[in-house]
C-alpha cells in the first residue's frame, strides 16, 4: 500500500444558513430551490455540498452568493463558518464494508 503520510487534519468553509438551520440548494441553473427542499441533513463533504448547496471554501465566495441571493433568503440568514476536524479511524480497502473498517 502507498504511504501517503498523515491524513489527519482540518479545513474551514463557511455556509449560508438560514435561522431555521437550513443551507438553501439550487438548480443547475442557479435559481434557488423552494424551502421545504434546502439542505437540514448533518454536513457532509464539502466537495459534494458546493455542488449544489450554499456553501463555499473561500468567504468571498460564500459573500457574494449571498449578496446575490439575499432578497429570497428569509430575514435572519447569516454566513456562518465552520470547521471540521479530519482524524483517520481504520484502513478499507475496496473489499471491506464500512464497519469492518472501522471495527
Amino acid at each position: 500500500m502507498v504511504d501517503f503520510g498523515d491524513l489527519d487534519g482540518g479545513f474551514e468553509f463557511f455556509a449560508v444558513v438560514t435561522p431555521e438551520g437550513k443551507i438553501p440548494t439550487f438548480e443547475d441553473d442557479m435559481t434557488l430551490n423552494d424551502p421545504s427542499g434546502w439542505y437540514t441533513s448533518p454536513i457532509g463533504t464539502l466537495a459534494h455540498l458546493s455542488d449544489y448547496a450554499l456553501v463555499f471554501s473561500d468567504l468571498d465566495d460564500a459573500q457574494a452568493d449571498f449578496d446575490h441571493y439575499r432578497d429570497s433568503l428569509p430575514e435572519g440568514t447569516t454566513i456562518r463558518s465552520f470547521r471540521v476536524q479530519v482524524e483517520e479511524i481504520g484502513e478499507h480497502t475496496s473489499t471491506d464494508s464500512i464497519d469492518e473498517a472501522v471495527a
